[in-house]
């Protein structure tokens, strides 16, 4: 039977009186409402399209980014030996393509595509960090192609040329590229630092943080080369004359500042122009009186009147009160005014000619290696002339003065560069210029050797030896340092220790001028008498101070800031004798690295186990 047809009962639409079909409301929805969807959906698949083009994007991005920041870390091993081996034409070529590279990524990290990714979550934080590096790397690479380029014009063929000469002109146009750097250097931290969170990839942070330890390295020293390079041509006379004293000192006679003032030279700088002008021994000064008034009441309580005699110039801690009165000094002797006074001893004129130089033609002594100087000028010296102290001391004048003038000939070489950082971290180079500026410039490259501010110390101290005795016996005293820091790690009130061991290797043979004159034994003449001087920060305690374990007396004063104390000793021959401070104060402050003593024989340092208080 059939099935009688019921309007709406089979679908939406049914047939009209007409016959025709019409469309059910229901029908009529959907199609306006899939009508209304298909813009919709055409956005849709429009923003599909150009995400996966932005994915691709930033995916493309990352290769070109990431490959290119691969070459500039293959090529950073040969850009440094080339600049360490002084090839700069080379360095500069290679600097061309790293720096094109560091470019190339920070431009394909700077598109939008990759800054809108960064703004992804934890997808962002690896793009930053990324984008961060690759910015970084542009800022640092950018100037090294002229950079090294002026370096070739300057340092190529040495600071100083063949005839003694330096380019003040090319030293001047190093103060701008100095400075720009040391800025950069700045701007690049702060980028990864900024650049860089919590949840960035180790594979990505790995990367970035030897980058970010070696631009901290690396800012302080650049900091100070900003400083201290503006002041150079007028330290090299581009603005006038200079005129420098190089005051030879000697460790087997030690002071703070390196040892007895000997001899001495004299330079006039003019232009870039160094000569050589005079030389003399401190037999042209015996007479001579600096007045250690100039440097206030402290250091005429701490060293006495007596400290502006030739033997005493260099007692106090910090070399720019010995330039003053060794100015002061010569002007009282008659011979001109110098601008600024270097201090150098025959370990320092070693350091700075170093071991590879050819040996130097010294008359009677025939050919002498570099290393063999301090040898001749502090002990076979006194041998050969024991009976005429007069050519003795002549032939240590001109043999100094001529040593020093190797250094100057050598161009002022990448090697001598190196011995004159060693001869001044050891504290047998130092220098004092008598313009503010300059010696401010000094002090912040570290040459001056001063104590500094003890706030700004962090856990240093400083130690040095001073002979008592008119001897030379110092010459064989080897001295060993021991430094025990707090087992406490920064904050707290702690204890330390310093423990000096120092060992008198005098022979039974002993030229008669380097005998100790005082002595009421032919036994005594080979014993060394020294007063032993630390400077620690004055907020540290002094628990005790003892020899070979006993207990002794101390000096307890101020000098710079600093708290100053001091003990005497006898050195007999082969016996150690162990001096100990034992400290007391805040951890972070508590001595974990010792300068000095600047013994002819270099301190060897070590550290001990922690103390508990």
């Amino acid at each position: 039977m059939p099935v009688p047809y019921l309007p709406g009962a089979a679908g939406d639409d049914a047939r009209g009186t007409d016959g025709e079909w019409e469309e059910s409301p229901g029908a009529r929805r959907r199609r306006l409402r899939r009508r209304r969807l298909a813009p919709l959906r055409l956005l849709l698949l429009l923003l599909l399209l150009l995400l996966a083009a932005w994915v691709a994007a930033v995916a493309v991005s990352g290769v070109q980014a990431g490959r290119a920041l691969q070459r500039v870390a293959a090529a950073a091993p040969q850009l440094e030996d080339a600049v360490r081996a002084q090839d700069f034409a080379g360095a500069s070529v290679v600097a061309g393509d790293v720096a094109a590279d560091a470019r190339t990524a920070a431009r394909a990290t700077g598109q939008w595509p990759w800054r809108a990714a960064q703004a992804v979550p934890w997808v962002g934080e690896q793009l930053s960090a990324v984008g961060a590096g690759s910015r970084a790397a542009a800022l640092l690479t950018e100037p090294l192609p002229d950079g090294l380029d002026l370096a070739h014009d300057v340092l190529g063929e040495g600071l100083v040329s063949a005839d003694r000469t330096v380019d003040v002109d090319a030293v001047r146009e190093l103060s701008p590229l100095v400075t720009d750097y040391a800025e950069r250097v700045q701007r690049a931290r702060a980028v990864l630092a900024a650049g860089t969170g919590e949840d960035v990839l180790r594979s990505i942070s790995s990367r970035l943080e030897p980058v970010e330890r070696m631009l901290g390295q690396v800012e302080g020293p650049l900091t100070t080369a900003a400083d201290v390079v503006p002041q150079l041509p007028s330290m090299l006379g581009a603005d006038g004359p200079r005129t420098y004293l190089v005051a030879f000192t000697n460790p087997a006679e030690p002071r703070p500042v390196q040892g007895i003032f000997g001899a001495y030279a004299y330079l006039r700088v003019d232009g870039g122009r160094i000569d050589l002008m005079s030389t003399g021994s401190d037999n042209d000064l015996y007479a001579a009186r600096a007045d250690p008034s100039v440097l206030g009441e402290e250091y005429v309580a701490l060293y006495g009147a007596d400290a502006g005699r030739v033997q005493n110039v260099t007692l106090g801690a910090q070399a720019d009160d010995a330039g003053r009165l060794a100015a002061d000094l010569v002007v009282d002797a008659g011979l001109p005014r110098p601008d600024a006074v270097v201090f150098v001893d025959p370990v320092g004129l070693s350091q700075l000619l170093g071991p590879d130089h050819e040996p130097l033609d010294l008359g009677p002594f025939g050919q002498v290696a570099t290393a063999d100087l301090p040898d001749v000028l502090m002990r076979e010296a006194y041998v050969r002339y024991e009976g005429d102290q007069d050519a003795r001391k002549a032939f240590l004048a001109v043999t100094s003065a001529a040593a020093f003038e190797a250094v100057l000939a050598d161009g002022l070489s990448t090697s001598a560069a190196a011995g004159a950082r060693e001869a001044v971290a050891s504290g047998h180079l130092a220098v004092w210029s008598s313009v503010p500026a300059e010696q401010e410039a000094l002090v912040a490259a570290g040459v001056a050797h001063v104590l500094g501010d003890p706030a700004l110390a962090g856990g240093r101290a400083h130690l040095a030896l001073t002979n008592t005795a008119p001897s030379k016996l110092e010459y064989w005293v080897q001295p060993a340092l021991e430094v025990q820091p707090p087992c406490a790690s920064v904050t707290g009130e702690a204890v330390g220790a310093l423990q000096l061991t120092l060992v008198n290797t005098v022979p039974e043979e002993v030229p008669g001028y380097m005998r100790n004159a005082t002595a009421r034994t032919a036994a005594d003449e080979r014993t060394a008498q020294d007063v032993v001087s630390l400077w620690v920060p004055p907020w540290l305690g002094l628990d005790g101070a003892s020899v070979d374990g006993a207990p002794v007396p101390t000096a307890v004063d101020t000098e710079h800031g600093w708290r100053l104390v001091r003990l005497t000793v006898d050195l007999p021959p082969g016996v150690p004798v162990v001096v100990r401070w034992q400290l007391r104060g805040p951890a972070q402050d508590l001595p974990r690295e010792v300068s000095g003593p600047a013994t002819a024989t270099a301190p060897v340092v070590t550290t001990g186990s922690c103390l508990v208080p």
